[in-house]
């Protein structure tokens, strides 16, 4: 009888262990975990934003098939784990939990230390610990590289989207410029709308663009990043266009716009 319940034990205890075969992702920033860490006939679906131009992974993202993240289109692809972001349901550990699925919540990290540790998550969540241990390193070596080659003072930087959004501290835009070298000029918590008169009175060293490129600077007529001011004091400025793909969510990938703007900072 011992062996018995130690047999129905182990069998109870596999799906939980084993690797998920059919992932569901449910909008493009839970995409780039998937396309980055699984394998690809462990996907069921991609998001319908997987192969946006701001998508990290959109080329490996062709081919694959595409949800609306709506829970009963979900359900019929018959996943065991779903990953999100900000798609679906808000509550959607909860809701998925009802029919016995898992969710996986990733991203949203305020610093690349918690970036490293999300990709971890997850990899070790998709069955392959290892490439999330690979990525992870790599992205220790490109932040100690910007480290040593950092300025003594750091130069005030700001980064603006083309909607008008400045980043102060608790985000990741606010690392990625502590980590290439420069000093944010927000101090203050969270996102708020461009401090214009400060932008103009004391103008930063230099100013990261975001989505500026996109054609996404005209969703919004009314975005402060469209006043007459503001053109003409970027007109004035240095500033450098992120690659949105870099930027659009917050994941370890930020690095690469850590790197243009190290780049940025040390051209005379």
């Amino acid at each position: 009888m011992r062996w018995v319940l130690c047999a129905l034990a182990l069998v109870c205890a596999w799906p939980a262990a084993a690797e998920p075969r059919r992932i569901v992702s449910l909008d493009y920033c839970a995409d780039q975990f998937v396309l980055a860490l699984a394998d690809r006939d462990q996907i069921a679906a991609l998001s319908r934003g997987s192969q946006r131009d701001d998508s990290y992974f959109r080329a490996r993202a062709h081919g694959i098939r595409q949800t609306r993240g709506t829970l009963e289109e979900v359900l019929a692809l018959r996943p065991d784990l779903v990953v999100r972001n900000w798609g679906g349901p808000w509550d959607a550990e909860q809701v998925y939990a009802r029919f016995g699925i898992p969710v996986l919540q990733v991203g949203d990290t305020p610093t690349f230390a918690q970036a490293r540790e999300d990709v971890i998550g997850a990899a070790r969540a998709f069955g392959h610990a290892d490439r999330g241990q690979v990525i992870a390193r790599d992205l220790d070596i490109r932040l100690a590289r910007l480290q040593v080659h950092a300025p003594r003072q750091r130069p005030p930087v700001m980064y603006l989207s083309s909607y008008g959004g400045v980043p102060g501290s608790g985000v990741l835009m606010d690392d990625v410029i502590r980590s290439a070298g420069g000093r944010n000029v927000r101090t203050d918590a969270s996102w708020t709308v461009l401090p214009l008169e400060r932008m103009i009175t004391t103008p930063p060293a230099l100013i990261a663009l975001g989505f500026f490129d996109t054609g996404r600077s005209a969703v919004n007529a009314w975005s402060p990043a469209r006043h007459p001011a503001v053109q003409r004091a970027l007109a004035e400025a240095r500033t450098i266009d992120l690659p949105a793909a870099a930027i659009s969510c917050e994941a370890w990938y930020a690095i690469d716009a850590a790197e243009a703007i190290a780049a940025a900072l040390r051209t005379p």
